[in-house]
């Protein structure tokens, strides 16, 4: 009875902790890059049904170990809240059910229970700024392959960039069509794979190390194909299979490759009979403090849920002044203000914005500025890096970023991170920076870790995130849209006082 009551109050405690998280996490399971993980928690459970017979014969319950991993999992919980992170409130999560199998089971089961641990794991959605940077490189590797591969059967093609051009039609791999949302799965399904069809050690490493070529190379294969049907078919149904079908059958390749491979390596390397703890069933007994280990558990989540509580209720946020007030005449510019949708609303979740264009009175060009503004951040509304939104459509690539120091005497003194962007006939030069709490920061690790630093000793998460764009003229160097910007910028940043609070 003891234990059962215990384990009631754990899962309750758990479900209350996490309560305000399952919606993000459940909006990232609903999204194509990480609809797989809806299967996750099922396979998991159900390699853990397999791997019952490797428990040992007495389960003795580590302690002290359990404690260790619950306070890990509390660390990367506030830490998750403070810095706006979700994905550490969701390893946060993991890690919590990793200490109840500590504190039921303890480290002589782990032999039965890593494997789905590790399984586990993958219900935990990266952070988007992880998932962007990975497939924008690899679709870059993965466009290249392609097109190697459509010269060598004599499919006349140009590539720049991520723009593929086959004459008849361009295609712009895009991370939403890029075919590459498949890689973490098929790290899963490889790891899967490795562990049902091969049972030596260096068979299942080779076999999870194939995954991500597995998927660049299905993936060049998907656009070969795209570019085959542009040119011997039709345009109409080159562009049907490159964003309807190619996914799901580029994916099932994948398995397919991923299954020949692991079953090629069982000729050469044979398999082994996996050796079992004991051929008899588990001990499934009491063993003595089980339960009130599991109970103190339940009251660790209870203060950290109350622990949380206290943070948010002591929030503080500053008094500022709108951006509806905001002068749109500055210097030589004149500007006209522009506003989004709400679905556009939605995904910036700020709670005050400026976005417009502003006109050089002289020379006519016109720069872009988007100011988003929070009054407190959370994990699903925060600033962030702007490369992962940039290059997430429109077909640009990134040309080259980095940091500018101060420059004082051009009436900036402060640093801002600079990015050029390109696509076929276009340019992009675009500054940015996070304004916060009165700091100026270019780096979003730093941002992360002074916003958590914020939080617990200011109890403050406010500040904004400010970007400006110039396109550039086709012979136009990158210095002299540089002095465009500092020459907007020096009078624009000023104005910035009174709507970001110090």
């Amino acid at each position: 009875m003891a234990a059962v009551l215990s384990f009631i109050s754990v899962v309750a405690a758990w479900i209350m902790l996490y309560w305000d998280s399952f919606p993000p996490l459940l909006r990232r399971w609903n999204t194509d890059d990480y609809s797989y993980c809806w299967l996750v928690v099922p396979l998991a459970l159900y390699v853990a049904w397999q791997r019952k017979d490797l428990l040992p014969k007495v389960i003795t319950p580590s302690s002290g170990s359990g404690y260790l991993v619950l306070l890990l999992g509390g660390v990367f919980f506030f830490l998750g809240k403070a810095a706006a992170v979700d994905a550490l409130v969701f390893i946060s999560m993991w890690l919590t059910i990793v200490a109840l199998v500590l504190f039921v089971y303890g480290w002589r089961s782990m032999k039965a229970f890593f494997f789905p641990l590790l399984v586990l794991a993958f219900a935990v959605p990266p952070p988007p700024f992880i998932n962007r940077t990975l497939t924008f490189k690899l679709r870059l590797i993965s466009s290249d392959i392609s097109v190697r591969i459509m010269q060598l059967i004599d499919i006349p093609v140009f590539r720049e960039g991520n723009v593929i051009d086959l004459g008849v039609i361009q295609l712009h791999v895009v991370d939403a069509c890029s075919g590459l949302r498949y890689v973490f799965p098929t790290i899963l399904l490889g790891i899967l794979m490795g562990y049902w069809f091969n049972s030596r050690t260096w068979q299942r490493i080779l076999v999870i190390l194939s995954t991500v070529p597995t998927a660049i190379f299905a993936n060049a294969l998907r656009i070969t194909i795209v570019g085959y049907l542009a040119r011997y078919v039709s345009v109409e149904t080159a562009e049907s299979f490159f964003h309807d079908a190619s996914g799901i059958v580029i994916y099932l390749l994948s398995i397919i490759v991923l299954a020949t491979w692991s079953l090629l390596l069982n000729l050469f390397g044979g398999r082994k009979p996996e050796q079992r703890a004991d051929s008899r069933p588990g001990y499934y007994g009491v063993p003595t403090g089980r339960a009130l280990h599991v109970f103190l558990m339940a009251a660790v989540l209870g203060i950290y849920f109350a622990g949380n509580m206290y943070l948010l209720t002591g929030r503080v946020i500053p008094q500022r002044t709108s951006f509806e007030s905001f002068p749109m005449e500055t210097g030589d510019y004149t500007g006209k203000k522009q506003f989004y949708g709400d679905d556009i609303l939605e995904s910036l979740g700020s709670d005050d914005y400026l976005s417009g264009v502003f006109r050089d009175k002289r020379s006519g060009r016109d720069i872009l500025v988007l100011v988003t503004y929070y009054d407190y951040q959370e994990p699903q509304r925060a600033a962030h890096n702007p490369v992962s939104c940039m290059l997430g459509g429109g077909g640009w690539s990134l040309s080259s970023s980095r940091d500018l120091p101060a420059n004082p005497q051009n009436g900036r003194p402060f640093k801002v991170r600079r990015l050029l962007l390109d696509k076929p006939g276009q340019r992009l030069l675009a500054f940015y920076w996070f304004q916060q709490r009165g700091r100026v920061i270019t780096n979003e690790y730093m941002n992360k870790v002074y916003l958590a630093v914020d939080s617990i000793t200011q109890q403050r998460t406010d500040g904004a995130l400010i970007r400006v764009e110039l396109l550039l003229n086709e012979d136009e160097s990158v210095e002299h849209g540089q002095q465009i910007l500092e020459s907007f910028i020096k009078n624009f940043s000023t104005r910035l006082k009174p709507y970001i609070p110090e």
